[in-house]
């Protein structure tokens, strides 16, 4: 059985204690130790999202409940904010003050439709060219940070990225358009 409780992350090593030495036990736990290595990962990838840690290397970095709001109204059209609230699992007053920030500096913009009552939103033409600038200043983080990583090797890991935020996306039952 795994105690993860009692020691310290090191080198995704995890320790384990005393258990059975059989071969679905000594498998199970293996897949436990599987599992909690992904986890801990999970926390570090999220960690250095959250903070944005890469762009601490470049001059343009765009605000990331920006970034998020025109990346879905980029690759999904417009959108109201009740629709937004309920694509990104958030209140409606939180993305209210996110959709403000983004219109006071010309990058999401209000329009109405003639078959909508509520207002729809989508990413101005700067608002566009922000998000191109701001992905391919990304673009450029990861090349550097996978420079000595094999060609197959990002394939694989944009592949298994991928999968791993479709699975997310279906167990939330949360599905994010991705742009062709």
């Amino acid at each position: 059985m795994l105690d993860i409780n009692a020691t310290k992350h090191k080198e995704c090593a995890y320790t384990m204690t005393a258990g059975s030495h059989d071969s679905a036990a000594e498998s199970a736990d293996q897949g436990q130790v599987i599992l909690d290595s992904i986890a801990y990962e999970v926390v570090l990838i999220t960690r250095y999202a959250v903070q944005n840690l890469p762009a601490i290397k470049r001059e343009t970095i765009m605000d990331r409940s920006a970034l998020i709001l025109l990346a879905r109204l980029h690759s999904q059209g417009p959108m109201t904010v009740n629709e937004l609230a309920e694509a990104f699992g958030l209140n409606v007053s939180t993305v209210h003050r996110q959709l403000k920030a983004a219109i006071a500096n010309d990058l999401i913009e209000t329009i109405n439709a003639p078959e909508n009552p509520a207002k729809l939103h989508r990413p101005t033409a700067a608002g566009v060219d922000a998000l191109e600038h701001e992905l391919a200043a990304r673009r450029d983080d990861l090349k550097k940070i996978y420079a000595d990583w094999s060609e197959e090797e990002i394939k694989t890991f944009a592949r298994l990225i991928r999968k791993h935020n479709s699975s997310l996306e279906a167990y939330l039952e949360m599905p994010w358009p991705r742009p062709e």
